[in-house]
């Protein structure tokens, strides 16, 4: 053996001994992943069935029993967020329960709408109470505009938006539509006079070119005349429920006259510009709700505004597609369950079938995005996060966001309620028992 040979197998036992000493410092020597295959052949094994991928990801299916509860814990939301001034907390993380500074006059009123639509079909004496308190809050801050009608000018605002006056309107309707024994005649004479109030003030607004402008600014007594896909659509829908269940019926010729133009402002039209328009989604959910009204109704013009809704729901999932986005899609929802009524006065199963089939998929996942819901525990974001309890029943903008905002909430719910209607309506929605009272 040559000398280079000897040096290089003394310094090869040498380091060996260094790493036998050091792995003796460091713990057990690592076993080689070949050594390790049993555990990982387990475990490989049970994910390689179906039934483990399912049962700890999949969502049910859609049930009765899923809407009520869902739609119980919003409504627990909504009364512990209402403000002593009638309103409710805008947004509000829910991991801290600390409220944002924001506010907007446009989804306060729409979040009394979402709370009448529940009073109107599964109504209680707190949400009633609390219904009537937020709209009393809008009807304190109304007064007279130079435009020569009434409208309500929101705390700390210095313009009135379209939509605000629209979506009070709304709320006023489905308070009205409810049952009627909680209502004296003098109340809804109340109320009536109201929206008399406001469907003056939305006539003056409308535009030349069809719908109506955005808003008015009080102090130069100026309006803008720019329309907005939202308030447009919002407008044509209180003038259809309007005139459908409060006997207004000298608004059907302005709906003939709305309608169409709308639908071609922002279906076809829109579409010209821009196949994935902004404007479209806006006006989408709410053309689709006052369509819907439009074809039951059998109004003039009811087969081309049925056809709108179609295109704008089939919009909705194919081209905005909304089953792919993680944010809150309840107002999205909302569009399809009308088109889902058009399809149904048309006796189109296939597209009530094709339809249901995205609404439940989707209200299952909005579901599980429902801070105290039925399905929270099937909410990976929720699993892991601590929410304070005045959130329970809040709704999540997005499936990894702690943060609930009133007009979410709002669209979920009336989602919801418009699903259980169209969907399960057996047993047949009546009075919702009290609370029992808590113990002196």
């Amino acid at each position: 053996m040559t000398p280079l040979r000897t040096a290089s197998m003394a310094g090869t036992v040498l380091a060996a001994g260094r790493l036998v000493a050091w792995l003796a410092l460091a713990g057990p020597v690592p076993v080689p992943a070949a050594e390790a295959g049993e555990g990982f052949a387990k475990t490989i094994h049970a994910a390689a069935a179906e039934e483990h991928w399912i049962g700890s990801t999949a969502l049910p299916p859609l049930s009765r029993k899923l809407l009520v509860d869902s739609i119980e814990a919003a409504r627990v939301y909504y009364l512990n967020q209402q403000l002593p001034e009638g309103t409710f907390t805008y947004g509000l993380n829910a991991a801290t329960n600390t409220p944002t500074k924001d506010d907007s006059q446009v989804r306060q009123a729409g979040a009394v709408w979402g709370l009448s639509s529940l009073c109107r079909d599964r109504h209680t004496t707190a949400t009633r109470s609390a219904v009537v308190r937020n709209l009393d809050a809008f009807f304190r801050c109304s007064q007279p505009v130079k435009l020569g009608c009434i409208a309500p000018i929101y705390p700390g605002d210095d313009s009135i938006e379209t939509g605000t006056v629209a979506l009070t309107s709304l709320a006023i309707i489905e308070l009205c539509r409810g049952q009627q024994d909680y209502l004296t005649d003098s109340g809804r004479g109340l109320y009536d006079s109201w929206l008399t109030s406001y469907l003056g003030y939305l006539q003056h607004m409308e535009i030349e070119t069809g719908g109506w402008a955005k808003e008015y600014l009080v102090a130069p007594n100026e309006v803008d005349r720019d329309p907005s896909p939202y308030f447009d659509g919002e407008a044509l829908l209180v003038y259809c429920k309007a005139a459908r269940y409060m006997g207004r019926k000298e608004l059907i010729p302005r709906i003939a006259k709305m309608a169409p133009v709308l639908a071609q402002r922002y279906t076809t039209d829109a579409w010209a510009k821009d196949p994935a328009s902004d404007e479209t989604k806006g006006f989408a959910q709410w053309g689709c709700l006052a369509f819907a009204e439009c074809v039951e109704a059998e109004w003039a013009d009811a087969e081309v505004l049925g056809d709108s809704a179609m295109a704008l729901a089939w919009w909705l999932v194919h081209r905005h597609e909304i089953e792919s986005r993680r944010g809150n899609m309840g107002y999205a929802v909302e569009g399809l369950l009308a088109a889902y009524r058009v399809a149904r006065k048309r006796g189109d199963q296939e597209a009530m079938q094709s339809l249901r089939g995205v609404c439940d998929r989707l209200l299952v996942r909005l579901i599980s995005m429902q801070i105290g819901g039925p399905l929270q525990d099937r909410n990976p974001f929720l699993a892991k996060t601590r929410t304070h309890a005045k959130a329970i029943g809040g709704v999540l903008s997005s499936d990894t966001s702690a943060f609930v905002r009133i007009d979410t909430v709002q669209h979920q719910l009336h989602a919801m309620l418009m699903a259980l209607e169209l969907f399960f309506p057996e047993p047949a929605a009546g009075p919702v028992p009290a609370a029992p009272a808590a113990p002196p």
